[in-house]
Parts: C-alpha cells; structure tokens; sequence
C-alpha cells in the first residue's frame, strides 16, 4: 500500500541539521546477543548504535517470520525478548542506491516482503530486532515510516506501545498511512531494546502493488525531541502532498458555477448538466482521499470506489456533448461496465471494510476480471469519440486531447507501473500526482471547448437575432403604414390617434374611414396576445375591414365579416372589436363584440356587448344608435389603458381611465405611459361639430 509522506531517507537530513551536537557514526554490524542464560546464542541480530542527540534509522538486519504468534499468558510469544528467533530469516531494511518509490516518486524505497521471498504471503508477519544503545540516558522513541502495507502492532521487551489500524478477532482495518510515533521503555542495563513488529496485509494489497508487504522503509529510534521533529516534518509533507488534490478540487469549484451558468443559458443543451454532476463528484472524491490521507476516519479504499461514478458521468457529457442521443446504447453501456466494474472491486477488496465474500483462491480472478472490465469502460471513450467524429471532425479533433487524458487518468496506472514512472512531483516541496496534471488539464481543455462552442453559439445567437430584429423592424413599418387611416377631411369631425405598441409589434389595430356623403366608419379592436403572431392576424382584419367598408358602413355586418374570418383561421387568438358608424348629422350605430365601451363627455356609454371575435361563428351583435351634439367628444381606446401596471404592480384602472377619458389622445397615452405600459395602447379621440 502506497502512503503520502516523503521516504524517510528524504526527511532525515532535515533532523540531523536542527542538531549542532556531533553525532557518532552508527555501527550497524550484527553481532550475537546472550541468551537468557548468559550463554551465547544466534537467537537475534543486533544493531548496535550510538545515539548521541540524532535519530538513527534501524535498518536491521531484521528477522522476519510469516504467520502470526501463538499467544502465552495474554500476550504474544513472537513480541517477548527471550524469544529465540533464530530460525527466522534476515530481511534488510537498508535501501538499495538509486531505489525510487514508483508511486511516490521518492527514494529511499524498500520493497515489500512480496518480492523479498514471499511472493504468496498475505495475513499476518512479524518483524524483529534487537537494538543495543550506548548511551540511554535519556528517553527513546521510536517513529514508524510513512510508508507500509497494511497495518501494524508495535512491541518492545515484550510490551505493546501502539498499533497503526484497527484489529479485532474477526477483522483488521487499514487506512492510508502516516507516519506514527512510540515512546520506548527504558533498555536494560546493557542498553538492549527488543523490538517486534506484527503486520497485516490484506489480500488485494499486491494486486495493486507488485511489491508490497510489510515495511517499505526501516523505523528510526532517537530522543524524543528528534523523533518529534521528524513527526513534525513528515506530517508537514504529507499535508503539502495534498496539494494537488486541492489545486484541482478548487479548480474545480471555480468551474462549476460557469457550468450551472451555461446550463441557465442554454437549458436544451444536457452536456452541461453532466458536466456539472462529472465535477462535483470529481470534488466529492478529492475531499474524501484528502480525509482518507490526512485521517483515520475512513478506510484508504472509499475513494477509489466513490471515484468509479466519475467516469460514466464524464462519458455522458461527452455523449450528451456530440449529440449522440440515439446512440442509446452507449449511456447503457457505460452504466453496466461501471456497476460490473464497482461490484468486482468491491468483492475482491471487501475484506478492507470487514466483509469476506470471495474465497482466497478465486481473489486472483475477481482482481484480474477488474483489470479486464476496465479494458472496455477505457474503449468506450474511443467509441464516443468515433462516433463524435462522424458529426463534427473539428470538433472531435479539439475533443480528442481531453478524452485521452481521461483514457491516461483512468487507465494510466498500468502504464506508469510497466515503465516504472513516478505518480508524483514536488515542485517547490509541493507534492503534485500526475492524475492531479491530467485532471487539471482535462478540465482546462474542457473549457476551451466549451468556450469555442459558446462563441460560436454567441455569434449564431447573434446573427439569428440580428435577422430577427431585421424581420421585426420590417413589421412594425408593414403594420403601422397598415393602421394608418386613410387622409380624412370633414367638417362635421376632428380625429386625433395614438397607438404605442408593448413589443416591436403588436395586437392592436384601428381603422378610420369615410364615406362619399361624410359618414365616418370606425373600428377599434385588440387581437388577444402579442409579437408577429398577433400582428399577422392584425394585418388580415385590415384588410377585411378596408375591403367590407366598399360595400356597406353597417357595425353589425361589419363585426360578423370579421368573426367570420377569424373563424379557423385566429391561430388560437380571439379579439375584441368596437364598430362604429357615425353620420355628418350626428347619428351614431355602435355595435361591439366584448370590446371596452367608448367614453362620451367623459362618461361611459351604456354600450351593450357580445362575444369577442374568433369564438364561435353563432354569434349576433345587436346594434345601438346614439345622438351626438355640437362639441361632443367621444374616446375609443384599448384596454392597454386601464392595465397599465407601475413598478409597484398596480393598475390604472377604469377610474383613472374615466377621469381622463375626455383628454385629447395625445395627453391620455403621455399619461398612460408615465404610469407603466403593461399591454398594447390605442387611443382615438373623435371631436364632433355641425358641419
């Protein structure tokens, strides 16, 4: 198992220089220890060292023995100091010049017992050394290296100082590791220390380390100031190795509200979504390795099991990105090689969180099923991208770079075993995993797509836009040269109108007409709706009205022309309407189909009503004559008027439209629109007088 903290070899300099005391050499030669009866015995190696104020690395010869001990009156036999280890074989501690941790990228590396003559051995061993001091006079600890599979119990003279992991009778837990330290008790008179240390490894261990077990680097005995300051600083190296975990995880988080403002923008496109879902989670699973590498909260393999979810989701953005939604198959595809993938991993890991449910002899197959699943949850990117390319070759070119680095940040751990390249770099002393670059490339190149596509978009946007304010503009002078009246003279009427529509366009519409003996003909209505839809039905009640005006003035046959084209043909718009047929005597025919009585002097004109147009085709729409004065004056206008709504969402309202109903036009819309447009606005003043 691979831990997050500098070899030791790396560290123990930084020690030796707080020191100004001159140190004495360590002598490490073995020499033969006395047995418990004073005669001498080949029982134990021991590794002799003058300690002065340093912190000595015991690289042993250690004796090494597979399985675990018998237990003797509560205590374990292999941990007591007149255990006579002599058949147990020599393991060296010492790392070899040049030895580089492939994962860590470090040196001073040690490998394993699994390729020391144990390839098979998995369960419990134990270590042992006996250490003689020259000069114990003061307190000794002992600092376990930061780099060890799986988890450990630490005795000396046959006393328990401390354990890394959990162990009960049914289970041994593991965490990623860190670097721990023990007080030791005192030595004997002779300055003798017997050292014992009880491992575990689980069995999926060396199917993801092909040199793992046991210790990776040899512990270190000195004072306890120094073995503090080693604490200190290994602690302080294993917290900066997370740099780059927080690096991308803060990318990450700075990324992730463009992406929910990309999916606000444009909802249609998923790929968003996914990608928001592929870096939360990728968040997710950087929080909880940082939890698992800094703490003893949770088991060193819940990131790596939390992390298969990233990869389908990233491959359904990249499916949602190409647009590959009748390729159905392919999100199927990802989910199940992801489920199959999270099932073996877990039954051949299961025994890391306290479960047992594959036999020891099929593990191998269970650890090599997972490689092989892997193999086609890895291709599966290549088939997106071939399919991606189909549609759109520059854009799965640019895409290409950042699926491979998914592919290497997924796939790239095979690779950097074979060819024994290092996982991790510390520039500036910060350590930086080569999966933290691919993520941070990966996310950096995501985003240069997605700015490219949102320019493109922009600029599509932009020109759609630019054609539809073009066509707009075209509409509105269309529709205004439709509503302007024809030129009117008479002596016996003065009309005054004004129309502000709410949008560029809108629903509307008023015709003023004359006939050869002075009649005036009015019509006023309002199209239900606004924009091009309901400017569309406008220009076709015009027209209607322009041609029905040829053969007769009467409001009645002029509401039911109307309603009759509006019949099939409104779209699912209706409108009310007002026409009005007004003689040069005063004489006046109103009829109105739902529309808003006109004003007369300021007051309302008991006008009765019907059905608005484009309801229904049996409709009847009664006919009222009315007898104008001298100086009368009368004002149609739209509802648009007493909707009006201000900031504070209140309506004009019909009181405030009666009290200046008997304004001029102008003067009612200048109102009007101080107040706050909410509608379309028509308003139409008629002055009458003898001719």
């Amino acid at each position: 198992m691979r831990k997050l903290g500098l070899a030791l070899l790396v560290v123990l300099p930084v020690s030796f220089l707080a020191f100004s005391q001159t140190v004495t050499a360590p002598a490490q030669s073995p020499t033969t220890a006395p047995s418990p009866s004073g005669q001498p015995s080949s029982q134990t190696s021991i590794q002799t060292i003058t300690l002065g104020n340093a912190a000595v690395p015991l690289t042993g010869p250690w004796k090494f023995q597979p399985g675990d001990s018998p237990i003797v009156t509560g205590s374990p036999l292999w941990a007591q100091p007149q255990f006579d280890d002599a058949p147990w074989a020599p393991m060296s501690l010492a790392p070899k010049a040049g030895a580089v941790d492939i994962i860590l990228g470090t040196s001073g590396y040690v490998p394993g017992w699994t390729s020391t003559g144990y390839p098979t051995l998995i369960g419990y061993a134990w270590y042992r050394l006996r250490v003689r001091v020259k000069d114990p006079t003061q307190p000794l600890w002992l600092k376990m290296p930061n780099d060890f599979d799986d988890a450990y119990q630490v005795y000396a003279n046959g006393r328990f100082l401390g354990q890394f992991g959990t162990f009960s009778a049914k289970h041994v837990g593991a965490y990623i590791s860190n670097p721990a330290s023990f007080p030791l008790p005192a030595p004997g008179p002779d300055g003798d220390l017997d050292l014992a240390v009880r491992f575990y490894m689980h069995a999926s261990t060396p199917f993801d380390d092909p040199e793992a077990g046991g210790l990776h680097g040899p512990p270190v005995l000195g004072l306890a100031s120094t073995v503090h300051l080693l604490q200190a600083s290994e602690d302080d190296v294993n917290l900066h190795r997370q740099f780059g975990s927080l690096l991308v995880d803060f990318l990450y988080l700075l990324v992730m509200p463009l992406v929910l403002w990309a999916l606000w923008y444009n909802p249609q496109e998923r790929a968003w979504l996914w990608l928001f879902l592929a870096l939360g989670w990728a968040v997710v699973v950087g929080v909880v390795g940082v939890i698992e590498n800094l703490t003893t909260l949770l088991s060193f393999e819940y990131a790596n099991w939390v992390n298969l979810i990233v990869l389908p989701l990233w491959m359904m953005f990249w499916w949602s990105w190409f647009g590959l939604r009748e390729r159905r198959w392919i999100p199927r595809a990802a989910w199940l090689l992801a489920a199959t993938l999270t099932l073996l991993k877990f039954c051949a890991q299961s025994s890391y969180v306290g479960f047992s449910f594959v036999p020891l002899s099929s593990l191998h197959w269970f650890n090599a099923a997972r490689a092989w699943v892997d193999v086609p949850f890895q291709l599966l990117l290549v088939v997106i991208l071939v399919e991606g390319y189909r549609r759109d070759r520059t854009e799965a070119l640019l895409a290409a770079f950042p699926m491979l680095l998914l592919m290497y940040g997924n796939f790239g751990q095979y690779l950097r075993r074979a060819f024994h390249i290092p996982s991790v770099f510390f520039p500036f002393g910060l350590g930086v995993y080569v999966f933290d670059i691919v993520s941070m490339l990966l996310v950096l190149a995501v985003a240069v797509l997605s700015l490219r596509r949102f320019l493109r978009s922009q600029v599509r946007d932009s020109l759609v836009h630019e054609a539809a304010r073009k066509d707009l503009e075209q509409a509105q002078q269309l529709q205004q040269r439709v509503l302007v009246p024809d030129t009117f003279h008479s002596p016996a009427f003065t009309i005054q109108s004004e129309y502000r529509p709410a949008l560029t366009v809108g629903g509307d519409f008023y015709q003023t007409l004359s006939k050869p003996d002075g009649t005036l003909i009015l019509v006023i209505g309002d199209v239900s709706g606004k924009g091009i839809s309901a400017a569309m039905l406008v220009a076709v009640l015009v027209g209607a009205i322009r041609s029905h005006a040829d053969f007769t003035s009467d409001p009645a046959s002029m509401l039911a022309m109307l309603n009759r084209r509006m019949i099939g043909r409104s779209g699912g718009h209706f409108a009310t309407c007002l026409a009005a047929e007004i003689s040069p005597t005063g004489v006046m025919r109103i009829a109105n189909a739902g529309h808003i009585p006109p004003y007369l002097n300021g007051h309302e004109l008991d006008v009765e009503g019907s059905l608005p147009l484009g309801i229904t085709d049996d409709v009847d729409y009664p006919t009222q004559t009315f007898q104008l004065s001298p100086g009368d004056r009368l004002t149609f206008l739209t509802d648009g008027v007493p909707e009006a709504t201000n900031p504070a969402k209140e309506l004009y309202g019909f009181d405030r439209t009666r009290a200046i109903s008997n304004q001029p036009a102008a003067t009612i819309m200048a109102q009007v629109l101080t107040f706050g447009q909410e509608d379309d606005i028509t308003v139409l003043g008629i002055q009458f007088a003898t001719p």
